[in-house]
């Protein structure tokens, strides 16, 4: 038996990752009823912060938890780092007075504490002064009602997070009542298209794009295209100039020139890397966990293609993931986009008509990045991967990913 996390990023205003929600699983299906919320919380304590800590991955953002009612009135939640979680009193809970002694305590050692979909019931009137963030679910709460809530409680210095945010309007909305924390996969999802016309940071990327997925690669105008934006050009060249090549040839970025280095790399390592770089680099105004999941979906694609075909290049499955969210990266059609690109038919498919292998792979992390447990459970009995295999899979393409970004 095995358990897993499933890490949903918390933005800010700036839609900048300021802390994740660590969700536990038993299994994908929870297909264990009699497991309690205590177990969960237990269980993933012990794995995550004690066994395997996942603060090896991403070190300077919290963690947010869920706890039940009798875990924060037993002192559980006391054994946590106070600096490195925020505590969440389950919606479910009984605001009594054995709860409330809890949550002063807490308080008292420094702990950061915050009410999961809050009701906005009077019970939990008593409670606030010792929180710190209030959670509304836009599924169970209106923008009139957070509204409403938010006005009467002027005087209070409470931090307001929304969840299962979807669209960008939704987003916006929330930032007008003075909401400035947001989960869910609005940032997943393009802006409004106005035209299709690219803008020049758009333009820039497309056409680099294009050149390192031309069959034979032209070095002089990557140089050309790479130079051009400065920030860019530093990214790529501290790769090169870091690749393996180093120890064994003796090379540094003043030996060699941009174009001699970039040959050295390779077709292959050269179009990975640059397809990378340009990517993450395209757009300021884009929250980085848009890269992070990018980056994340290119290296599981690139692992799980190479568990099912173990000599066959895993270039075009690393593409597929890494351009899967260009669309929302650039803010422009994903057709208008991947035309300007040489890719090869298999990409197209899949990011186009959503039909081949690489179409079932973005399906399979789709459903993993939205915890939709139980269609995840039955896509991955279809294609024969093993539970554990896909949560290792899913783990290493994460913390490759915080690596490079």
């Amino acid at each position: 038996m095995y358990s897993f996390v499933a890490r949903q990023p918390i933005l800010n205003q700036h839609l900048q990752t300021v802390a994740y929600e660590l969700l536990f699983r038993m299994d994908v299906t929870n297909r264990f009823p009699d497991v309690s919320p205590e177990f969960a919380t237990a269980q993933l304590i012990s794995d995550q912060f004690l066994t395997n800590p996942l603060t090896r991955s991403v070190v300077e953002q919290p963690y947010y938890i869920n706890f039940p009612h009798q875990m924060l009135i037993n002192g559980q939640a006391e054994v946590l780092p106070q600096e490195k979680v925020v505590i969440e009193i389950l919606e479910n809970s009984i605001p009594n007075n054995d709860l409330f002694a809890a949550v002063k305590k807490l308080k008292r050692k420094g702990f950061k504490i915050a009410l999961d979909d809050f009701s906005m019931d009077s019970e939990w009137d008593r409670f606030l002064p010792y929180v710190d963030i209030i959670k509304f679910d836009l599924t169970l709460s209106t923008f009139g009602d957070i509204e409403n809530f938010i006005k009467r409680a002027t005087q209070r210095k409470l931090i307001y997070l929304a969840e299962k945010v979807e669209t960008h309007e939704q987003y916006l909305q929330s930032k007008k009542l003075g909401i400035s924390l947001f989960q869910g996969y609005f940032f997943s999802r393009p802006e409004m298209i106005k035209s299709k016309k690219l803008v020049s940071n758009s333009s820039n990327t497309v056409r680099l794009l294009r050149e390192v997925n031309k069959p034979e690669l032209n070095y002089a105008t990557i140089e050309e295209l790479v130079c051009a934006d400065l920030s860019l050009y530093y990214k790529l060249m501290r790769h090169i100039t870091n690749i393996k090549y180093n120890t064994r040839f003796g090379i540094t970025a003043t030996s060699m020139s941009f174009r001699s280095m970039a040959m050295l790399l390779g077709q292959r390592e050269l179009k990975r890397f640059v397809s990378v770089i340009s990517i993450t680099n395209s757009n300021e105004n884009k929250p980085c966990e848009l890269y992070r999941t990018s980056l994340i979906r290119a290296r599981f694609f690139e692992l799980l293609y190479a568990s099912f075909n173990v000599k066959e290049d895993t270039t075009e499955a690393f593409l597929c993931g890494l351009l899967s969210l260009i669309d929302a990266v650039l803010d422009s059609p994903m057709p208008l986009l991947l035309s300007q690109i040489a890719l090869s038919e298999k990409i197209n498919q899949s990011l186009l008509d959503h039909t081949g292998e690489l179409a079932v792979y973005l399906t399979l992390i789709t459903k993993y990045e939205q915890q939709e447990w139980e269609e995840l459970e039955q896509l991955l009995t279809q294609l024969g991967i093993d539970e554990e295999n896909f949560f290792t899979m899913i783990m290493e393409a994460t913390q490759w990913a915080d690596e490079i970004l």
